[in-house]
């Protein structure tokens, strides 16, 4: 028997070094993930894949060269039987455990992503998720690692039709060969490696979660395979070598690699190739080669679970601390990967195994066809029932005071200031009436000592994390070219634009009402995430890199409302830490330019912050609401980009609107006030309470503005 191969001079069926390899590629997404070491953990996502493609791709040949013919079904029943089970396992007790510890308005969406799992399309949501701003941030879904598994069942779902058709193709002579196959398969790899270079520093949630982005590293390790019988006839010491070099290249990429990293891009070069290099140099089995390492017991045992202990890790860390009502600390972290593994272990041993080796399961394909049917069928239904069982607190409080009522009664009318003298309020932040109402003073403070959830609570739980798409002209953090739309009254004398993130956006409802009452034209100009204060390589999180459209879109906005000559322009900015860094300048500079046009220019300073997601935080507290209310020091109303901004937008020529005294009252600020829900995530208000103000805004912006 030579090096790399068993008896009778055929490949080994079974390599250890790929089992011990899998254990790697585990141990370094659970790291990963758990943030306990290890930054770039997330490449073992990566080494998964060159695996997969590997193994699935020899199977498949292997299957071509021995009956002359590829059984689709065989292939798509033998991947239900492996894949589906266990992952049923796991979306089932996480939407059960989800029902036991999460709020309600989470697991409505976490159903919805546990839905989408189980048929293998949850990496599209993410996707999408990833590239909409205002719900980027939002917490984890509890299923967000199965976008791993939704790429390889998307690949899958083509790449043995793709190899049937290249053989038909190829005609009866060259059938059996891999020449037309390797082709195809340098096409793949091509392509997709080009679509991720160049869509990764564009749309990253696109490049991390898409299977095209994604297909040329299932590709290349299908290559591997295509190519093993020569890469088995390699010298002993070359193949040792590249084994090792490719084992250094992942923990390299793991080590050096990290949230900063644009990836995948070029960046997966070095995990992808690295991985690649493992296998192949296992193909001639050499003695001195990583399998050394990898061959070792532990590795092998937990490369035996690692498909099961993938799917259980991330839900066991993420539902950790909603069973606990704690943070993961150090222990807590250890503690969960421990839970997880011994998940994995008992999964293995009575799920995953047994159904994949199953003798009738192997003989019937349909049989396995069937299952893997049932399974998802099961996963689903379960969703389905947890999500309506688990309904949302609808408000059992008493009837609260409606602001309408304050609106019709002790909201300031028109020529009203409801702040003190004729110059603009102080910036800063809060204290003193400022353009509260007495009533609504009052309302904040009646609101800060609720205890139930009011009943007829608007917008409901379930509608406000959504209540904020009113501007349908609000640009994406992916667009660079602004859009032109007119509300407000479209045939007013006088034109008034809206302009800034989408810290300018949640003042739109009331900006709309405004101009509806007072015969104004309102252009909005507003983009997720885009500062209207140029920050030089301004950096977006959600991007993780710089915000290149926000810098297109700003000078073209800029461009058009220069052209509109507005009466008036009202800006709305996050107060970002890059005001520290710039300075007052910043401000200073955009808000002259805007005057430059011949237009007032007023600057509502920003909103409270309260940090954690407030509809979500009722859900879970809806007899305990003052669990959910923030001080001012807590909602970054005391730090100093605030302060810095309202100072470049005085020194450029602005008049500030201090929003404060309508959101908090004695120093703290609450989620609900009189009957509306004042915040749809961590920190912009809802379309409704927006709409409430309007009575508030109003008057100061004639006030100011004149």
């Amino acid at each position: 028997m030579t090096a790399g191969t068993a008896d009778g001079g055929r490949p080994r069926k079974f390599r250890p070094d790929i089992e011990g390899l899998r254990a790697v590629a585990v141990v370094l997404v659970v790291l990963g993930h758990s943030g306990l070491a290890l930054p770039g953990g997330f490449v073992g996502v990566d080494v998964f894949f060159v695996i997969s493609g590997f193994l699935i791709t020899r199977q498949l040949v292997t299957e071509r060269s021995t009956h002359g013919r590829i059984s689709l079904v065989g292939f798509y029943a033998r991947r239900a039987r492996r894949i589906i089970p266990a992952a049923t396992v796991v979306i089932v007790a996480t939407m059960l455990a989800a029902w036991r510890w999460m709020s309600p308005l989470r697991i409505h969406s976490a159903g919805t992503d546990a839905g989408l799992a189980a048929v293998s399309l949850i990496n599209l949501r993410l996707a999408q998720a990833g590239t909409d701003y205002l719900r980027a941030d939002g917490p984890p879904s509890p299923f967000q690692h199965f976008w791993s598994l939704a790429v390889e069942e998307q690949f899958y779902a083509v790449w043995p039709l793709l190899l049937v058709v290249a053989a038909a193709l190829a005609g009866p002579a060259r059938r059996r060969s891999a020449g037309p196959v390797a082709v195809l398969l340098v096409v793949v790899v091509a392509v997709s490696l080009a679509l991720s270079v160049i869509i990764t520093p564009r749309s990253a949630p696109w490049a991390y979660f898409g299977s095209h982005t994604r297909a040329w590293e299932l590709a290349l390790g299908a290559l591997v395979a295509l190519a093993a019988p020569r890469l088995g006839r390699m010298p002993p010491a070359l193949s040792a070598q590249l084994s090792w070099l490719g084992l250094a290249g992942i923990m390299v990429a793991a080590v050096v690699f990290g949230e900063a990293t644009p990836y995948p891009g070029l960046a997966a070069v070095l995990p992808v190739a690295g991985s690649a290099l493992v296998v192949a140099g296992g193909c001639a089995s050499p003695r001195r080669g990583a399998e050394l390492l990898l061959g070792r017991r532990p590795c092998q045992l937990l490369g035996r679970v690692s498909y099961s202990w993938y799917l259980w890790h991330w839900p066991v860390l993420i539902l950790w601390p909603e069973a606990t009502g704690e943070p993961l600390g150090t222990v807590g972290k250890f503690a969960a990967i421990g839970l997880s593994l011994l998940l994995a272990m008992i999964s293995y041993h009575l799920v995953e195994h047994p159904v994949r080796s199953r003798p009738a399961l192997a003989r019937r394909p349909v049989l396995g066809l069937g299952l893997g049917g049932c399974a998802v069928a099961v996963s689903v239904a379960v969703v389905v029932v947890v999500t309506q069982v688990a309904a949302l607190p609808t408000g059992g409080g008493r009837p609260a005071a409606s602001l309408d009522t304050l609106a019709g009664a002790g909201a300031p009318r028109l020529g009203e200031g409801a702040g003190a003298g004729g110059g603009p309020p102080a910036a800063g932040g809060p204290g003193g009436d400022r353009g509260a109402s007495a009533g609504l003073t009052r309302m904040i403070e009646q609101s800060l000592d609720i205890d139930g959830l009011p009943a007829e609570l608007r917008p409901s739980l379930d509608q406000a994390p959504s209540d904020y798409k009113a501007n349908k002209c609000y640009a994406s953090i992916t667009s660079s070219t602004p859009t032109d739309c007119v509300y407000g009254d479209p045939h007013g004398s006088r034109t008034v634009v809206l302009y800034g993130d989408s810290h300018a956006n949640q003042w739109f409802n009331a900006m709309n009402e405004t101009s509806r009452q007072y015969g104004w034209r309102l252009v909005p100009y507003t983009k997720g995430g885009c500062p209207p204060a140029d920050y030089p390589n301004f950096v977006l999180e959600t991007l993780r890199r710089v915000y290149s459209e926000c810098n297109t879109w700003r000078a073209d906005a800029l461009e058009r409302i220069r052209a509109l000559s507005p009466d008036l322009v009202v800006i709305g900015s996050e107060a970002r830490t890059e005001a520290i860094r710039v300075g007052p300048g910043g401000m200073a500079k955009v808000v002259r330019d805007l005057r430059s046009t011949g237009a007032k220019v007023v600057l509502i300073a920003d909103t409270p912050y309260p940090g954690f997601d407030v509809p979500d935080c009722l859900a879970r507290n809806p007899e305990k609401v003052r669990k959910c209310v923030v001080s001012v020091s807590e909602a970054k109303l005391t730090e100093p980009q605030r302060a810095i901004e309202n100072r470049g937008a005085l020194a450029g020529g602005a008049m500030i609107v201090d929003p404060v005294p309508w959101l908090c009252a004695k120093d703290r600020c609450p989620p609900i006030i009189g009957d509306t829900v004042v915040y749809y995530d961590k920190s912009h208000i809802t379309g409704t309470y927006s709409a409430a103000l309007a009575p508030y805004l109003g008057p100061e912006l004639v006030r100011l503005a004149g």
